[in-house]
């Protein structure tokens, strides 16, 4: 048996294209930890679930001798000739990205001791034909059951490399013989070895000496089949296959001052991102930061629900992602975690789990749920399992799980590139259609399983009942309240057409009426509790609605007096932040609205209003309705949402 040869070289092949340091590949990644550790671990997780075992991932930051990077000193050759080519190009006068790239890779190259960020995990391994997919884009060989499809992912941990170098070494299984493979991908810039020689790609491939000529056409098996020593210390870590990614030039995800370390963060991602593998026992995560002497070495593990929500713990507040549409926010991530950890699933079928938990009482409690594929957050907005699509239930949280069958397949193909939310325009229209149908299956089974909510025992009152007959009784007119005076023993009258002032007290302005307004036929009762911010009602509208046409809706707390008192205390109007219906939503500032605007819809429907202060006396509240129009159409009675929301006085 021939020896195995043991040379190999960065090889950057013949261009007929210029390209300059920003690579239009790498435009999408900054660096940040989300889409590199993400990636990372779906293509793991991938890799064992179709070696048909439990992925076991590590991760571990380090430090390694420049000469130790394999090519090198072909490296450093290559983007010595880029930076000469590109100054020639652009006639010294680069743009502003691409001086921030080449001063990020000439300020890293200088280091005695490159940081590294490794992650090993224990998949199947990377083949001849698994390592071309990895390293070209459009030809993933994940099949049909993968998280990945577009090829495009390996992309991304280049973005925590300010060299923009990654090296891969695995092992593999063919048939019994347990073989080995290794390359790397360097993206630099165009270039010539030599003056008049071709010009040399950007994307350059560590591969055999002498084999890169036809890497990816030809017969001719370009990799070295041996894994070089800098990643072999960690292969001979795995018990069969796996596969070691080094990051060359680990940028620490581009973290600013304040911000907490790369430990932290991997498992952030990890615990947010994978919650539904890791509950599962399908995916055991550990970090570890190896750089200085001085550093803690013990790093940590993610195994169980506990270890998530304890990495989602400094987070689970935030209401909003780091970087936008796309992303899992901290408190999203920490109430799935919550769910999915200690809640056995109701009845479904195969290759799909659902669980809930309920959140009535919870004070500001929106209904979430969170979905999941092949243990990976997709989305917690799909079409069809959104909080209006359950505006029946009581507030509560769910995750589903979708491991196989046809809602699974239908999933993976709207997810598009980064594997992050739903768009069913990527499906013909026939897939669409099913892919509604088996989403409304899960709000349905969702909505068997938690129950409608106990507001007609609630607050329906004995008194409360709809008449059948031709007979009806109008609600009352709503009359405008007479604003209370200022606080103190000075109280002084109102004066039409002149603006009160406080003069030279300090005593309070008094409190604003909202708008007037025609009122319309309805019926409601009200359901408070004191001390709380949340008031519910049960609305009978009883007036045909045209499109467009709009109802402001008002709090008040009466005073119990008459008009016949000599001094009647008058009625106050409670300050409304938003006010929902389970279709539509109005909301004001912090400081609230004395009145916000709703559709109009006829019948019978149940609003849920948040208030501006806790309820001080629930037994007063009533309900006040008027007409409203949009403030664009003709002839309206009064003033759109924003209008209403105004204070007089």
């Amino acid at each position: 048996m021939a020896a195995k040869p043991k040379r190999a070289s960065l090889y950057f092949g013949v261009t007929h294209q210029p390209v300059g340091f920003t690579s239009a590949a790498l435009a999408q990644f900054d660096g940040s930890a989300e889409p590199v550790v993400r990636e990372l671990l779906q293509n793991s997780l991938d890799a064992a679930d179709q070696a048909d075992r439990a992925a076991e991932i590590r991760f571990e930051i380090c430090e390694a001798k420049r000469a130790d990077l394999p090519g090198w000193s072909d490296y450093s050759k290559a983007f010595e000739q880029a930076s000469e080519a590109r100054k020639r190009w652009h006639k010294g006068q680069p743009s502003h990205d691409e001086t921030t790239v080449h001063q990020r890779i000439d300020s890293m190259r200088r280091r005695v001791r490159i940081p590294l960020l490794l992650c090993i995990d224990n998949g199947h391994g990377l083949d001849r034909r698994r390592m071309d997919a990895l390293l070209t884009p459009g030809n993933t060989s994940k099949g049909k059951h993968g998280a990945g499809s577009f090829g495009l992912g390996h992309h991304a941990a280049f973005g925590a490399s300010d060299l923009r170098y990654v090296f891969y070494g695995s092992k593999y299984r063919d048939g019994e013989t347990l073989k080995s493979i290794a390359s790397g991908h360097a993206i630099l810039a165009t270039h010539r070895h030599k003056p008049n020689g071709p010009e040399r790609a950007a994307d350059g491939y560590w591969f055999l000496k002498g084999r890169g000529d036809n890497a990816f056409s030809g017969s001719t098996d370009p990799y070295p089949r041996f894994i070089p020593g800098l990643l072999n210390r960690y292969a001979k870590e795995l018990i069969g296959s796996g596969t070691v990614v080094c990051i060359a030039g680990f940028n620490d995800f581009n973290r600013d001052d304040g911000e907490p370390g790369a430990v932290e963060m991997i498992g952030r991602v990890a615990a947010a991102n994978f919650s539904d593998a890791i509950c599962s026992g399908r995916l055991r995560v550990t970090v570890e930061d190896r750089r200085g002497e001085s550093r803690n070495h013990s790093g940590f593990s993610l195994e169980t629900a506990s270890d998530a929500e304890e990495a989602l713990g400094s987070i689970k507040q935030q209401k909003r992602a780091s970087k936008g549409g796309g992303y899992i926010a901290g408190s999203v991530a920490y109430n799935a975690v919550l769910t999915r950890g200690d809640r056995e699933p109701i009845d479904s079928p195969d290759g799909m789990s659902i669980r809930w938990r309920s959140l009535a009482g919870v004070d500001g409690a929106q209904t979430q749920v969170h979905l999941f594929r092949r243990g990976m957050w997709i989305t917690s907005r799909a079409d069809g399992l959104k909080k209006a699509d359950f505006s029946k239930q009581e507030p509560f949280d769910a995750v589903v799980s979708l491991d196989g069958g046809p809602l699974e397949a239908l999933v993976r193909a709207a997810e598009g590139p980064e594997h992050r939310g739903l768009d069913a325009k990527r499906l013909d229209s026939g897939d669409r259609k099913r892919l509604r149908e088996g989403l409304r299956e899960v709000a349905q089974r969702l909505r068997d399983a938690v129950g409608e909510r106990d507001d007609l025992q609630e607050y329906t009152p004995p008194g409360f009942a709809e008449l059948t007959g031709r007979l009806t009784r109008a609600a009352e007119k709503v009359r405008r309240a007479r604003a209370p005076a200022g606080g103190g023993s000075k109280k002084e009258p109102v004066i039409p057409g002149v603006k009160p002032t406080n003069g030279d007290n300090d005593e309070p302005r008094r409190r604003g009426t909202p708008s007037p307004g025609s009122t319309p036929r309805y019926r409601s009762s009200l359901s408070a509790r004191r001390g709380q911010r949340v008031v519910r009602a049960h609305l009978s509208y009883d007036e045909e609605t045209t499109d467009g046409s709009q109802v402001g809706v008002r709090l008040r707390a009466a005073s119990g007096a008459d008009g016949s008192c000599e001094s009647p205390l008058p009625d106050a109007y409670l300050r409304i932040v938003s006010v929902e219906d389970g279709t539509g939503r109005a909301s004001a500032g912090p400081g609230g609205a004395l009145e916000l605007a709703l559709e109009a819809t006829a019948g019978s429907r149940f609003l849920v209003l948040t208030l501006a202060e806790p309820v001080e006396d629930p037994r007063v509240l009533e309900l006040d309705l008027v007409r409203r129009r949009p403030e664009s159409s003709p002839g309206s009675e009064g003033t759109d949402a924003s209008a209403a929301a105004s204070v007089e006085g």
